[in-house]
């Protein structure tokens, strides 16, 4: 039986997306068990090399091969890249708020 697919993958590339934009400001976690992202995290790294990520916005992925590891990178983490949006502003334009307010009314 399968789990996850390509929809898992999608999700996981969908909140490291979100901390390059600045929604969050928290690391993506891999727990990396006996390799199993290795391959991922190398596709991830020649994108780096080819200029399609930023070094900087590749340090959103953490991964360990143990939990203990990855509880301790993640918690040693701050962000590095530069926000492409702020949270704020992301958050005023899902709440359906016009992006400039008048608060002198």
């Amino acid at each position: 039986m399968y789990e996850g697919g390509y929809g898992t993958l999608e999700e996981l590339l969908e909140v490291i997306t979100w901390a390059q934009l600045g929604i969050h400001d928290k690391p993506v976690g891999l727990l990396n068990v006996d390799g199993y992202y290795n391959s991922l995290l190398s596709f991830i790294d020649k994108a780096v090399e080819e200029g399609f990520i930023s070094p900087t916005a590749r340090h959103i992925i953490v991964s360990a091969p143990t939990a203990k590891e990855l509880v301790k990178k993640m918690e040693e983490y701050f962000p590095r890249h530069e926000r492409v949006a702020s949270k704020l502003s992301w958050e005023i334009e899902q709440l359906g708020y016009p992006t400039i307010c008048d608060i002198s009314r």
